[in-house]
């Protein structure tokens, strides 16, 4: 495990406050159309010419995956079955 990932459990553990950290990082990196400018391979030399807003993305893919992760595990906690 990353020693940032270590860090955010430790200090989350202390909170007065309980907080869920859902981890997306991995899910992310494993997808190719986590940058969907040029799909991010610069081996290929299709590198955009400027750094690329990621958090407004036109094409659904990375954040809807996040949005449904979210969902589920909101929905799951009040203790609805999301199955269905």
């Amino acid at each position: 495990m990353p020693e940032i990932n270590v860090m955010l459990e430790q200090v989350s553990k202390r909170m007065k406050t309980p907080v869920t950290i859902l981890n997306i990082t991995n899910l992310s990196g494993l997808r190719i159309d986590g940058h969907p400018s040029v799909y991010g391979r610069k081996a290929l030399g299709l590198t955009a010419p400027r750094v690329q807003d990621c958090s407004h993305w036109c094409l659904p893919g990375v954040p809807d995956t996040w949005n449904e992760l979210l969902f589920y595990y909101v929905v799951s906690s009040e203790g609805k079955d999301v199955t269905r």
